[in-house]
């Protein structure tokens, strides 16, 4: 799985254009649009020249291979920034949360629509919980977590991005 978001996160970063038949995000004026295909399905992003080179800048979306959405979120000045979103290939809510500077929550919810863990990022701060299938509270491992969300195929991708997104990585 980590080999599997590292591949995707270097297709993210140095990716491919999508053909024009699978643009469906409009970008800001003054960027464009990109995108990758891999096994877990299509991604897209907007993107603007800058001093170093490519930045994100504005929606990146994944798919998933059913077509639907697999994660929402937004780019400014290349670092992910505001609300997190993602879904299991059903449609259920797989995260949700938020980056800012420094501050940031994410929520990861199982495909039953159980809250099983959560994230707070306050001052660079960690602090994190973690809920059993009955909903009691338990330690936090992400190695537990990870095993316990086998469908959530952006886990590693979106954790990572919610991390740069806070600052924390």
């Amino acid at each position: 799985m980590i080999r599997l978001a590292a591949a995707l996160w270097t297709m993210v970063l140095f990716g491919a254009t999508l053909p024009a038949a699978a643009q469906s995000i409009t970008c800001p004026a003054g960027t464009k649009l990109g995108g990758a295909e891999t096994e877990v399905g299509k991604f897209q992003w907007c993107e603007q020249s800058a001093p170093g080179g490519m930045i994100r800048q504005g929606p990146m979306v994944g798919f998933h291979p059913n077509g639907r959405r697999s994660f929402e979120l937004t780019f400014v000045d290349g670092t992910p920034r505001g609300s997190i979103r993602a879904w299991y290939e059903g449609g259920q809510p797989s995260m949700t949360g938020d980056t800012r500077p420094d501050n940031g929550t994410l929520i990861l919810w199982d495909e039953r629509g159980r809250r099983r863990a959560q994230i707070d990022v306050r001052e660079r701060q960690v602090l994190t919980q973690a809920w059993d299938e009955q909903g009691r509270e338990e330690r936090y491992d992400e190695t537990k977590l990870a095993r316990a969300f086998p469908n959530n195929r952006n886990l590693p991708f979106i954790m990572n991005l919610f991390a740069v997104g806070i600052g924390i990585q």
